[in-house]
């Protein structure tokens, strides 16, 4: 039974991880606008010595954004293959075990996405924490949490 929660919780990040890579594609210019509040530092208390750090280069904008669609779909993409080999593997403890490489990478990566690229970078460097409108912070901290504890749980050996 633990297996089966293993393999599920999983699942669902990957498709978290997909969708979300999906529907920021989708959304290409509402994404472009997110990330531009984020770097652009327009809702923070504009303090002159710290605003040198803000982009507004397009280009370096949509690189930007490009990354973080990137690392959500290789993310979500490794965590459902992960769930699919836990899943062929789900009979043998030992076999079930040498199968968590995928998951655990791809839960990896979503951990250090939404901690060093949106908590550290957006929220400290860019200072987003100071715009209250914005949200960011707070799901981050959720996807954030979602992923280490998965696969915290996930790392644990199964027999």
């Amino acid at each position: 039974m633990m297996k089966l929660g293993k393999i599920f919780l999983v699942l669902g990040m990957g498709m978290f991880l997909t969708l979300a890579a999906f529907n920021n594609t989708m959304t290409l210019q509402g994404t472009f606008g997110a990330v531009k509040s984020a770097v652009d530092m327009q809702g923070t208390f504009k303090v002159p010595v710290l605003m040198w750090r803000a982009i507004e280069n397009p280009t370096l904008i949509w690189l930007c954004v490009a990354g973080i669609i990137l690392t959500e779909a290789i993310a979500g993409l490794l965590c459902l293959w992960g769930a699919w080999r836990l899943w062929s593997a789900r009979s043998s403890g030992a076999v079930f075990n040498a199968a968590k490489t995928a998951a655990i990478v791809g839960l990896s990566l979503a951990a250090v996405l939404y901690s060093l690229g949106f908590q550290a970078i957006a929220g400290e460097w860019f200072m987003l924490w100071q715009n209250r409108s914005a949200q960011t912070l707070d799901e981050a901290f959720r996807n954030f949490a979602s992923a280490t504890l998965i696969m915290l749980w996930l790392n644990t050996p199964d027999t």
